[in-house]
């Protein structure tokens, strides 16, 4: 059984967090993580008083670390291991500043916190992120019905995402007026639409999805001529549940409202591709398949123009962590073996 808070301890936390929130800008879904870090720790420790700070209590918290297992039973991810530390480290650095502690520790005791070398490179090594094929994509794209208004909506959502690879959390919160279809454009204002770091991000429809583009053209023109939907109201309303005298809840029109979360866009991608008897993937994968696209196709400025619409401010980010390339490109690229076998779609 866990012995009881620390008080002591639990208020240095929260100075912390609020020193990481304030001072450091980090959002709300970083700071969780860092304080469950910080919890894990404690826990561990006993919930020894901070105060009593050795580097011992790193370096055992290390030989912890590489032997504990996530929730599914599995050992801890190289990389799960690494943020945590990483956590402890900047803990670390803090309270050797802090009145009270700044002659029981320094600075240098920060890099206790860090995993070995080996350890480290597993944790920095970019994973591989399944994408699906540009032909993949309009393969699900083509077998999505579009003859209700909720299939309507839910093929608009999909050619939105090939078209664009807009982030999900930007998606559901997109009004009929972010869309220009002369300009073949979305508007991201972070005033308005939930982007990441609250980036401004001008998006144009990719090439090559003539039929992605007919499906949204056609929503919303469904939304403004026939559910009289004005320029501020969602692009993408959720689905309404009524309430039913015999069956209980039965699915009924649209709410004049977005989605409160991604799990329904989750779900129409997932979907649609095991509808054509596809790999499932989720709503980011798109990013990468046109990012990939970019890295195999475009020249240097049509790639900087492909990371400004994913929203990237150093074009590396789109090489480094979207454009990675399959083992079958490496090939053909350094060997010179190119052949429909061996090139991706």
């Amino acid at each position: 059984m866990s012995k009881q808070p620390n008080e002591k301890n639990e208020r240095l936390k929260r100075r912390f967090v609020d020193y990481r929130k304030y001072a450091r800008q980090l959002s709300d879904k970083t700071l969780d993580r860092e304080l469950a870090a910080l919890e894990r720790f404690d826990v561990w420790n006993g919930r020894q008083d901070f105060e009593k700070f050795h580097i011992q209590w790193a370096m055992d918290f290390r030989a912890h670390l590489e032997k504990a297992k996530g929730t599914t039973g599995k050992p801890l991810s190289k990389s799960t291991a690494r943020a945590i530390m990483a956590t402890l480290r900047e803990f670390t650095l803090w309270l050797s500043q802090q009145d009270g502690f700044r002659k029981r520790i320094r600075t240098s005791d920060a890099e206790y916190f860090n995993l070995s070398r080996r350890d480290e490179a597993e944790a920095r090594a970019a994973p591989a992120r399944p994408a699906p094929s540009i032909k993949q994509a309009k393969r699900a794209f083509e077998m999505l019905p579009a003859t209700t208004p909720r299939e309507m909506r839910d093929k608009a959502v999909f050619a939105l995402l090939c078209l664009t690879g807009i982030r999900v959390g930007a998606l559901i919160s997109l009004r009929i007026r972010h869309i220009d279809l002369i300009e073949k454009s979305v508007t991201q204002n972070p005033r308005e639409v939930a982007t990441k770091f609250g980036k401004r991000i001008d998006t144009f429809f990719a090439k090559g999805f003539p039929e992605a583009e007919a499906a949204l053209r056609a929503w919303i023109t469904y939304l403004d001529e026939e559910a009289l939907y004005g320029r501020d109201d969602p692009l993408f309303p959720a689905t309404a549940i009524a309430p039913q005298s015999n069956t209980g809840f039965a699915v009924e029109g649209f709410d004049r409202r977005p989605w409160k979360s991604t799990e329904p866009v989750r779900k129409i991608v997932n979907g649609a591709f095991q509808a054509a008897k596809l790999d499932s993937f989720g709503p980011h994968a798109f990013r990468h398949m046109l990012a990939r696209r970019a890295t195999k196709d475009c020249t240097v400025p049509e790639l900087v123009a492909m990371a400004q619409n994913l929203g990237h401010t150093d074009v590396l980010t789109t090489l480094r962590s979207y454009g990675q390339l399959s083992r079958e490109r490496q090939r053909a690229l350094i060997t010179g073996e190119s052949g429909d076998d061996v090139l991706e779609d």
